[in-house]
């Protein structure tokens, strides 16, 4: 097996999170693309996993800490390490060592290349992402927000300790309207689907939700909001830390507040009575 650069013929697979079987939504795509041909010039490390038999069954993805949504110097930030564990496609791969095999190859790239140590980030239960993989690969807890847990590895004495990026404003909640604002950088592909999903759940609901996008992937914008991704309901992240919703869940959702706030009340009964 070999941990390769993302190139024309795997380009496809690692922009779908390897879920080649899922057919093309043009709008999903669109957004994740942009963000990966901008930062491609900024030091980005776009990789697949390839095994001896052709099979793509790994990715990652890792940069300049300098430009994540991570606060940090002088350190690589790991945005993602994902090895396909669904029974579809081509099965679960998951506990092969294949995780393992492009952690170090990362640690091995960032030594290289004159880094301080290597960032990365996951969450602290165990069903997805969880932190227990990067604590078990020599990892130290240095920062948490929420159930979402900070780690590294310093290679020096003099690296300095990274941080989450705080959020610096609330999302504005004091409209008539039922306020959903979202929040899209680009870096991962769950962000810009909830992001498509969003502007499905609002049609037609103009009278009743006042909707707004946030594009974080300006550094100028994800510094004065300290928010990279995510819905937010009212000023409230929505449902955190749950799997992506659909877009009738979200949509049934907003009118269930905009009937406790009295937002449209008659637009919102009536479209209630349509779902």
């Amino acid at each position: 097996m070999k941990l390769i650069d993302v190139d024309r013929d795997t380009e496809r697979t690692f922009l779908h999170c390897l879920h080649d079987e899922v057919p093309d939504d043009p709008r999903v795509i669109r957004l994740r693309r942009q963000w990966f041909d901008a930062h491609r010039d900024k030091g980005l490390r776009a990789k697949v996993l390839v095994l001896d038999t052709g099979e793509v069954v790994g990715l990652c993805q890792y940069m300049p800490i300098e430009d994540t949504h991570i606060v940090g110097e002088g350190l690589l930030a790991i945005l993602c390490i994902w090895v396909h564990g669904y029974d579809h496609h081509i099965g679960n791969r998951q506990g092969n060592g294949y995780g393992r095999y492009i952690l170090e190859s990362i640690e091995k790239d960032a030594s290289e290349s004159g880094a301080a140590g290597v960032v990365a980030w996951g969450m602290d239960f165990p069903y997805w992402n969880p932190v227990s993989f990067y604590e078990h690969m020599g990892y130290s807890r240095v920062d948490k927000a929420g159930m979402a847990v900070l780690v590294w590895k310093p290679f020096v004495e003099a690296a300095s300790a990274p941080r989450f990026l705080r959020q610096a404003r609330r999302p504005a909640s004091d409209s008539e309207k039922v306020s959903l604002m979202v929040f899209v950088n680009g870096w991962c592909l769950g962000a810009c689907s909830q992001c498509v999903t969003a502007r499905e759940a609002v049609e037609g609901l103009d009278g009743i939700v006042d909707y707004s996008e946030v594009d974080t992937s300006d550094p100028d914008v994800l510094l004065s909001w300290g928010i990279s991704d995510g819905l937010y309901v009212e000023g409230e992240p929505h449902r955190p830390y749950e799997p992506p919703c659909t877009s009738d869940v979200l949509r049934q959702d907003l009118l269930e507040v905009a009937e406790r706030k009295g937002a449209g009340s008659e637009n919102a009964a009536a479209e209630g009575e349509t779902l």
